[in-house]
């Protein structure tokens, strides 16, 4: 099937003779506060140019085969033309990422807050609503200060003391738990299945990376009833014979202790790595699981998460989508929970190894095998 691209600027919809013009167009969506983009390629040229967008246009892209979907929401901040040939290219940034709210700074602190309370805070100063992640969302701080800092800057560091990630899309601020494959609601976004017939041939690659193994995490509080520092571990990785220790010091047990898991999963995480090009489709998106099916033993069924997500339309190629992906860490999926006969909670995850992975390749969770996103579009 054909697929079809359908641009506004400005809620207005661009004219025939542009798609005409229209040479290619990108569309890269990232996990995380890195900023999603877009690229846009035109001809120009006598006897009719093309008009210049003004900086700051909003430009709303969608494709698809049948229903075209949206791919985001833009603001221009660049456009360079060429002469003699001539060529103009269009260029932006997610649209709220480029909000001046996002960067004032500011002096306030939360007393016994919820970290869902402080995100709706930051989100409101942003003008935006907030979607948090419900485990995430429910940790307590006795107190939790925004020091002279962007409402950015507060969002990141909450991020990295619970293994989260944030972004904002189409109004929404999305606070998330990493690696999981979990939309911010906290329902599972369905996995990525790559199938031969899917692949562009010469696109896919991976590879196990025998990096530093750290058997442990350390962080560390300073009690103040006791008027020392005190450690906190988490396990890292079981053949690891070195300790990771962050230096950043945390108000309280608690904090450090989620703040050592965290950097124990994403150093689990820098070990494998996938990237693969595929026949487009909307449905892939950053922070949603990948699985390859049927392509080779050592990389069918060993979970991955999708970092980067780019979507191209050219006319000669069609519509594309290139993903890049680290290794699952093994513990941020849906935690197996008890039945309804009374069996108790293991809190691990329910899967197993894929056959043939490397060595220390994690368990694929049984949902991501379960759940395929072929077609759905993004519950975020």
């Amino acid at each position: 099937m054909h697929p079809q691209v359908e641009i506004t600027v400005d809620g207005n919809p661009v004219a025939g003779g542009f798609y005409e013009r229209l040479v290619s167009i990108s569309v890269t969506d990232k996990e995380g506060v890195a900023s999603d983009a877009f690229q846009m390629e035109l001809n120009d040229g006598p006897p009719q140019f093309l008009a210049l967008p003004r900086k700051g246009a909003i430009v709303d892209i969608r494709i698809g085969y049948g229903a075209a979907r949206s791919l985001g929401t833009y603001v221009v901040d660049k456009v360079s033309a060429k002469c003699l040939p001539y060529s103009l290219s269009i260029s932006g940034k997610a649209r709220d990422m480029r909000d001046s709210k996002a960067k004032e700074r500011k002096e306030r602190h939360w007393d016994k807050k919820k970290v869902k309370d402080i995100v709706s805070d930051l989100a409101g100063d942003m003008g935006l609503s907030a979607s948090v992640d419900s485990e995430i969302g429910e940790h307590e701080y006795e107190w939790f200060g925004q020091q002279d800092e962007t409402p950015i800057h507060v969002l990141r560091r909450l991020a990295e003391r619970h293994n989260g990630l944030f972004k904002v899309k189409d109004g929404r601020l999305i606070f998330s738990k990493r690696g999981s494959g979990n939309a911010a609601s906290g329902s599972f976004m369905g996995s990525v299945v790559v199938t031969p017939p899917r692949i562009i041939q010469g696109t896919c690659t991976f590879e196990a990376n025998d990096r530093t193994k750290y058997k442990k995490v350390v962080s560390y509080y300073e009690d103040k009833d006791k008027a020392k520092r005190v450690e906190v571990e988490a396990d890292s990785d079981a053949d690891g014979d070195s300790v990771y220790r962050i230096a950043e010091p945390y108000a309280d047990a608690a904090e450090a202790d989620k703040a050592a898991q965290s950097k124990a999963k994403d150093l689990k995480r820098g070990e494998g790595a996938a990237s693969v090009a595929v026949i487009g489709d909307t449905a892939i998106v950053a922070g949603a699981p990948l699985l390859f099916e049927g392509v080779r033993p050592g990389l069918d069924g060993v979970p991955y998460i999708i970092d980067t997500a780019t979507h191209t339309y050219n006319k000669k190629d069609g519509y594309r989508t290139a993903i890049s992906a680290k290794l699952y860490d093994g513990s941020s999926a849906k935690k197996k929970s008890g039945g309804t006969d009374g069996a108790a909670n293991d809190n691990t995850p329910d899967g197993k190894v894929a056959d043939n992975a490397p060595d220390g390749t994690p368990a694929t969770p049984s949902e991501w095998n379960n759940t395929r996103r072929y077609g759905r579009t993004d519950e975020n």
